[in-house]
């Protein structure tokens, strides 16, 4: 049911934005915009630090986000003006995942965060072709509030622990954009991340297929990790598929 409906709301926008797309673009001279609400089915694996309790970690896997997803909203907005531009992309998340040891006989734990990530960069184009490549810096922070139950029976010892916590990055990157025959395109993309006690990388290698001159299907793989070394969210690494329609206006 998850996933339906986690389908259903991007079809939904999908066929709302499409009925309202303008059937022209703007001059190349002119700012462009592009819209992009996407769905990431990306696997999940958290370290926790434990504090008090016994142990130093808790690792915390998920085989995909869609078999713990409690709500999800991500999307992009991107604006160009020639060789300039930028985009700010944003993904909240609210997850849960659950784990017994021999059957709750040893314990276990239950984990619940939200997590917002938002990315704030600038562009400038320093090839325009055949392939398009582009630099960037901007900044990302992530917000993460986390609460883990853990069952008395698991190492002698139960417990609750929760924080919220949230960083910024500043960031550098690049991106590609390859063409490969009038309608499709691929991507790659790379950029890290430092500041104060937190560090971020991601990478991207995608595809897009122009439908029409203002809509785009995209699809890839993404991979995020975060670090951070003063809070209860020790590590969080995110990688999997992802979909999404495009819309210039």
């Amino acid at each position: 049911m998850k996933a339906l409906s986690a389908f259903c709301s991007l079809a939904a926008v999908t066929g709302c934005l499409s009925a309202s797309a303008q059937t022209t673009l703007p001059a190349a001279n002119e700012w462009q915009f592009e819209f992009v609400p996407y769905l990431w089915l990306a696997g999940i694996r958290s370290d926790l630090k434990l504090g008090p309790l016994p142990g130093n970690t808790l690792t915390v896997n998920s085989k995909g986000i869609l078999e713990a997803l409690d709500f999800g909203a991500m999307g992009t907005l991107e604006a160009r003006k020639g060789p300039w531009g930028g985009w700010l992309d944003v993904q909240y998340v609210k997850l849960g995942v659950s784990n017994q040891v021999a059957g709750g006989l040893l314990g276990g734990y239950n984990v619940k965060f939200e997590q917002t990530i938002a990315t704030l960069a600038g562009f400038y184009r320093v090839v325009e072709g055949p392939v398009a490549v582009d630099v960037l810096g901007g900044v990302r922070y992530v917000d993460a509030d986390t609460r883990v139950d853990i069952s008395p029976s698991l190492r002698g010892l139960g417990g609750q622990l929760q924080e919220k916590a949230g960083s910024t990055n500043g960031i550098v990157g690049v991106r590609a954009i390859v063409p490969v025959g009038d309608k499709w395109s691929l991507l790659g993309y790379l950029d890290v991340g430092e500041g104060g006690s937190t560090s971020t990388w991601q990478a991207i290698a995608g595809a897009s297929y122009q439908y029409s001159p203002v809509t785009s299907f995209k699809l890839g793989y993404r991979y995020l990790d975060y670090k951070r070394d003063d809070a209860l969210l020790n590590k969080a690494a995110m990688g999997g598929l992802y979909f999404g329609a495009g819309f210039k206006f």
